[in-house]
């Protein structure tokens, strides 16, 4: 049996977000600290990561951040860390040697009050950061939906690839997508469907926001997928493939209707290259 560490990492947690904490109360510079993310809305468990966010003095902004290196060998020894790539975000994102991963956000104070917040724990207050906190945010409807839209489109033009990897005879690239189809496009689609915002997670959290019902469907079409990938049984997979085609109309189309979006592509042409895919594959 695999042995569970969730008690060793909730106090490997724990502990970093104290010293977090303790380095912030030592820098006049930082004006507060707190959480986001899993940890502050509720649902986290032992494995999430740290979302934390300082608020740092305007004057001493570039400073502060100029020495995050610094800041996280105070926390722990960081195996490994970047700075964010999305751009306008001044964020570090840190792997500890114990395995908490750390993704730490700075703020000029001036603007922590200027954007609402999907939930919030305030951890450490030097200036009243916490009275200009606003949480509230609510995930932008329209917005989600014209991208789910493209997203949909762009995986129906590309639905013949994993025929073309069959016929290229790569088995491993062609697992790769069809396990990829399973567990971030089709648990998206039905992770949307109970919650607009859930379109903003990171897809290895995806699972753990469906349903019973939404995760067996997924277990079991990625268990077939495995098996038929795995023994290279090209009309096993045909199957499988054709489930998850259809599956991933039924779920796009739901989730169109529950962000109250028309659907992007006709009818016809989904089930035409339905048709293509059955009649072109290779078994």
């Amino acid at each position: 049996m695999m042995k569970n560490h969730s008690h060793e990492m909730i106090d490997r947690r724990d502990a970093l977000i104290a010293r977090l904490v303790a380095a912030a109360e030592a820098d006049e510079r930082i004006a507060g600290v707190w959480l986001q993310g899993s940890l502050a809305a509720g649902g986290h468990d032992a494995y999430s990561d740290v979302d934390a966010y300082v608020a740092v003095d305007d004057a001493s902004f570039d400073v502060v951040y100029a020495e995050r290196e610094a800041l996280l060998t105070k926390l722990f020894r960081p195996f490994a860390w970047c700075d964010a790539t999305t751009p306008g975000l001044t964020a570090v994102h840190a792997l500890s040697e114990n395995g908490v991963k750390l993704d730490l956000f700075y703020e000029p104070e001036s603007a922590v009050g200027k954007q609402k917040r999907p939930a919030v724990q305030v951890l450490f207050d030097r200036r009243g950061i916490a009275s200009q906190l606003q949480t509230g945010w609510q995930p932008p409807v329209p917005t989600i939906a014209h991208i789910l839209g493209v997203i949909i489109k762009m995986t129906r033009q590309g639905a013949t690839w994993p025929m073309r990897l069959l016929h290229r005879d790569q088995w491993s690239t062609l697992a790769m997508m069809e396990l990829d189809l399973i567990n971030a496009q089709l648990a998206q689609l039905m992770a949307v469907q109970r919650d607009p915002a859930n379109f903003y997670k990171t897809p290895f959290s995806l699972y753990r926001l469906l349903n019973e019902k939404q995760q067996a469907e997924v277990d079991r079409l990625t268990h077939r997928a495995l098996f038929a990938v795995t023994h290279r049984d090209a009309t096993a997979l045909k199957e499988v493939h054709l489930e998850i085609y259809d599956a991933l109309v039924r779920e796009s189309r739901a989730a169109c209707g529950a962000l109250g979006a028309s659907y992007p592509l006709e009818e016809a042409d989904e089930h035409d290259l339905r048709t293509l895919l059955e009649r072109e594959w290779s078994g």
